[in-house]
């Protein structure tokens, strides 16, 4: 069974790894060459393309698993034979699933490595876009996009329409990990400073910065994302006179948390990735025949 499986997934595993191969490469070249900005270009490309690796991963690995075999007739056969229906499923998702996720994690070790000297204002390794492609989240990220491909195509029984679904559910994951949950993983650090000035201790290059604004003397604050005292006002700078602002604060994630986020992330879409498994796992008890 596991060299069945082999043959049958070895073009996608293997242009995975080559892929993963060539952008390691590329980031160790560009890691070599940070004191130059000749290279930001390519690094933005490098970003985009570790950004949609772990959704192609789910599309073109994962959905075709089990979807392909259903539409063709040819998992009965398979069935009919002295293996079982949960080795069936558990060995083409471990050959599949696992070696890719090895080499998703691999290639999110080497990203965060190569790209840590080329942090910048850019490149905020703390922020939404740059946090998700480097780290172990990358291969999380990797193994999530598969599951969810996997029980969509058992599901759908149709390879292109589990694809489809597979980019759908995974952007929406993403999209409210970055937008809705991550900055709940710690509380910001807090940092105030003369009015119009940031407390050099924010690193605001570095950091994630959840809110900013005023305080006054008081000690009330004025948030600069929801300030509606002084909008659409004519005098603007009289009005923000008026109500005696006398620091400025910001509020961070610093990238000293980096890792702490990261494997806090991990933990969640690898929960995830066993809901959708054992959601699938379900489905093909029914489904199967």
């Amino acid at each position: 069974m596991i060299w069945v499986t082999w043959r049958q997934q070895r073009v996608q595993i293997l242009a995975v790894f080559a892929v993963v191969a060539a952008v390691s490469v590329v980031l160790a070249v560009l890691r070599s060459q940070a004191s130059s900005n000749s290279n930001d270009l390519l690094l933005s490309y490098m970003v985009m393309l570790i950004a949609v690796l772990p959704a192609l991963v789910g599309m073109f690995v994962g959905a075709p698993l089990f979807a392909r075999e259903i539409e063709s007739g040819t998992h009965i056969f398979a069935l009919s034979q002295s293996i079982s229906r949960k080795k069936w499923l558990l060995t083409k998702g471990l050959m599949a699933g696992g070696s890719l996720a090895v080499a998703m994690f691999v290639l999110g070790v080497v990203a965060e490595w190569a790209m840590e000297p080329l942090q910048s204002s850019t490149l905020a390794r703390m922020e939404t876009g740059a946090f998700e492609v480097q780290g172990v989240v990358v291969g999380g990220y990797a193994i999530l996009a598969f599951a969810v491909g996997a029980t969509a195509g058992l599901v759908l029984r149709n390879t292109l329409a589990a694809m489809v679904v597979t980019l759908i559910l995974y952007g929406a994951v993403l999209l409210t990990l970055g937008q809705s949950i991550r900055g709940n993983y710690a509380e910001p650090s807090y940092f105030e400073a003369p009015k119009n000035m940031v407390a050099g201790e924010a690193d605001t290059a570095r950091s994630w910065q959840v809110d900013f604004g005023y305080v006054d003397a008081t000690g009330k604050q004025y948030s600069g994302l929801t300030m509606t005292e002084c909008r659409n006002v004519v005098d603007p700078k009289g009005c923000l006179d008026g109500l005696n602002l006398v620091a400025s604060y910001v509020k961070v994630h610093l990238p000293s948390q980096f890792w702490r986020f990261q494997f806090t992330e991990l933990g969640l879409v690898l929960a995830l990735s066993m809901v959708v498994l054992g959601g699938g796992a379900v489905m093909a008890k029914r489904r199967l025949t």
